[in-house]
């Protein structure tokens, strides 16, 4: 059986212990594919349940020189707060452990500082040796264990191996100057235990930076309601946990708290707080039959509400599922940086190992000095910052992009949405609400006084239709307030009308064909009339009471209030938009029209968007389609960028590159903003990471550079780059 299975991995420290756990857990039989994310310190890693078990590969992690702990299957909530929280338990232990480190560090640092700088006692080499290695041992210790061994044993240098060779090299001839020579010569304790301590400092700062900038899935988790009340009987409840909410069950919702599980409202009204999902501050009214979305939070009234998705099937779980699989993806960069990591460690070696001799044999500078620009050169190439560079900022923008209602499921999606030069839409849903409204009623001038009572014939026949046109005439009635009457002998006729008797008489609605087949007598300013809303994109239904034309209603399903703004920035950007859908030509046309798109694909058959993107592909045109991921599946697979429009309470996880959960084309805009914000962030942290070690080691090796500065400057490079990821936080469309 195939399984998918999450793994808490704190302390990795550079690209290349990625690859090195990448490499190691894919020689396991039964593996199908690794994603390991530094920033995010997890691996995502799929295989087969009848070969291996999570405790095979937590061995196996062990083995690589890392320590891993299961999180949980993806998806089911109780097991991700679980293995969350242990997860952050362990990585706060591992936070305060550092600090512990560092504060030890730095006691003692300064007080081999005094004793270099400040007072001569006796002996005090030999002091300077046992403290250096009190430091060493307790402060610079996972340099060593994760290092030396690594590096001996097989063959895979890290950045632990690059600062342990570096300290070792300084306190191992500082060592042998005070026990061997006389009298004593330079020595360098200080500079390799000030060393330790600032390296130490770093990857403190590192590790609590690097929670705050994966703090989206914890926030999200902590979202949902941990008690629900269920209706055992009336006006009497029970709470229950959570997870013991079943579909059907009746829950009530009290003033102030959060909904329990996706469901239905089925008693009362409210006003919810959505922007925790939707990325919108602005409540929205509920009444009864709307849907309500688990962890958005009720207003001052209470309702009844019923459950339909819980667990793994809420919306607030699949959200987490797709922050999830961003933060795990890699964009195309990230994997050849990884490799680049990899093998730069080598090179620093080499690049060392030729300073040393360089200095010493070809410039005949005594040894000690040739092995202090060889530690500087060590210490300042720690390739940290390169391998944070694209994954911190990935983690970031998708946690950003999760609580504005922007779902990014695949890193390489950042990538390619700043090459988009065609976006195609597909209109119901996409561009326009989704329903039709009622936006004409007119009767004959002789009807004015009875206007209101034809409204009520017409809502009470339409009430027995289970026609879409039905429910939004429907909905224009109970606007005005009108009760339904009994109607008898109704009739259906599909595609073209209904009708029935209402107090004696024959109540008609429908399309012209269908009132003309009842020999109805018809009214030619109402004729004149239609043609005018049909060209304007509307649907027409005519009535008639006793045999005679009495008045007409037009129907339209409405272009959303933002679409026309998003259409606008979009075209702003140089993107060419183009609308296609079902529907005939006057419809696409006039709401083309109202929203400003550039061009129109009318009574497109799903293989016919699939077939215009095609077209539009091979002509060079870098094409994104945004549609409701339903319907539209075919063009967002087609497309070089799928952007799906979440709906109601379902995100649609298989389609699409991104998810907008809102279903608001601005979002559409402020996702393209918000992925070219995130590609700009790690262009600048690769460049910083880069030029760092471009001029840092050749400073290092002209013997420009002191060993204490470049663990300074080593420090502060990995702490920039996370500094540099978290200003996504601050990002506005």
């Amino acid at each position: 059986m195939h399984t998918s299975k999450t793994f808490s991995v704190p302390d990795m420290n550079c690209g290349s212990c990625v690859v090195n756990i990448e490499k190691d857990i894919g020689k396991l039989e039964g593996v199908h594919e690794i994603l390991v994310n530094f920033a995010a310190e997890k691996a995502q890693i799929s295989y087969d349940t009848e070969i291996l078990s999570a405790e095979d590969i937590i061995e196996q992690i062990k083995k690589t020189g890392y320590t891993a702990y299961l999180i949980g299957e993806n998806g089911a909530m109780k097991m991700d707060h679980e293995g969350m929280d242990h997860a952050q338990m362990e990585s706060k232990k591992e936070i305060q452990s550092k600090l512990y480190k560092v504060i030890f560090g730095a006691v003692l640092s300064v007080f081999l500082l005094v004793l270099s700088f400040g007072i001569d006692i006796p002996s005090e080499g030999m002091i300077m040796l046992l403290v250096t290695a009190a430091i060493l041992l307790y402060t610079g210790r996972e340099f060593f264990v994760r290092g030396i061994p690594a590096f001996i044993l097989k063959g895979r240098p890290n950045m632990d191996t690059l600062v342990s060779l570096g300290v070792t090299a300084a306190f191992l001839y500082s060592s042998y100057i005070v026990l061997f020579t006389t009298p004593p010569h330079e020595e360098y304790f200080m500079d390799a235990a000030i060393i330790a301590t600032f390296i130490m400092f770093g990857r403190y700062l590192e590790a609590k930076a690097k929670g705050s900038a994966s703090e989206a899935i914890k926030k999200l988790l902590e979202l949902s309601a941990k008690v629900a009340h269920k209706v055992i009987a009336k006006n009497k409840t029970k709470d229950i946990p959570i997870d013991q909410v079943v579909k059907g069950d009746e829950l009530m919702v009290k003033p102030g708290e959060k909904i329990p599980v996706d469901g239905v409202i089925i008693e009362g009204n409210a006003v919810l707080d959505e922007s925790m999902v939707t990325g919108e501050s602005i409540p929205v009214d509920k009444k009864e039959k709307d849907k309500v979305i688990a962890a958005t939070v009720n207003g001052n009234t209470s309702f009844t509400m019923k459950a339909e998705k819980v667990g793994k099937e809420t919306m607030l779980a699949q959200i987490i599922k797709l922050v999830e699989q961003a933060q795990m993806s890699k964009a195309p960069i990230q994997k050849l940086v990884d490799k680049v990591a990899n093998y730069f460690v080598w090179v620093v070696i080499l690049i060392a190992i030729a300073t040393f001799l360089a200095w010493h044999y070809g410039m005949e500078l005594e040894a000690s000095k040739a092995l202090i620009y060889t530690v500087a050169v060590l210490i300042i190439a720690c390739p940290c910052a390169l391998g944070l560079a694209t994954p911190i900022s990935i983690v970031v923008g998708s946690g950003k992009g999760a609580s504005m209602g922007i779902l990014v499921k695949k890193a390489d999606s950042l990538e390619k949405i700043k090459k988009i030069t065609t976006i195609c839409f597909d209109k119901t849903g996409t561009i326009t609400e989704g329903h039709p409204r009622v936006t004409d009623f007119l009767v004959l001038p002789s009807e004015k006084s009875e206007q209101s009572k034809h409204l009520q014939y017409i809502a009470s026949i339409e009430h027995k239709s289970e026609h879409p046109l039905a429910k939004a005439v429907l909905d224009y009635a109970d606007e005005k307030g009108l009760e339904y009457l009994n109607v008898k002998g109704v009739e259906a006729v599909t595609g073209k009308g209904i009708l029935g008797e209402i107090d004696g008489e024959e109540v008609i609605v429908g399309n012209r064909e269908f009132l003309e087949s009842k020999k109805v007598t018809r009214s030619a300013e109402l004729d004149e009339k239609s043609e005018k809303l049909s060209e304007d994109g509307k649907t027409v239904l005519f009535f008639a009471i006793g045999g005679k034309q009495k008045g007409l209603l037009a129907l339209q399903d409405k272009e959303k209030e933002s679409s026309r703004r998003a259409i606008e920035l979009l075209q702003k950007k140089g993107i060419k938009t183009l609308m296609m859908t079902g529907d005939n030509e006057k419809v696409a046309k006039a709401i083309a029209r109202e929203v400003g798109i550039d061009e129109v694909l009318a009574k497109a058959t799903p293989q016919d968007k699939t077939e215009k993107i095609k077209e539009l592909k091979e002509k060079g045109e870098f094409v994104a389609m945004v549609g409701d991921g339903i319907n539209d599946a075919p063009a967002l697979a087609t497309a070089d960028i799928g952007i799906a429009m979440g709906t109601g309470t379902d995100v649609a996880i298989e389609s699409g590159d991104i998810v907008l959960v809102k279903g608001d084309l601005m979002k559409a805009v402020e996702a393209i903003e918000l992925s070219r914000a995130t590609l700009r962030n790690i262009k600048q942290n690769l460049f910083w990471a880069f030029i760092y070690n471009s001029v840092g080691i050749p400073v290092a090796a002209l013997g420009l550079l002191n060993p204490i500065f470049s663990a300074g400057a080593m420090a502060f490079s990995s702490i920039s780059v996370v500094l540099n990821a978290l200003r996504l936080k601050r990002f506005k469309a």
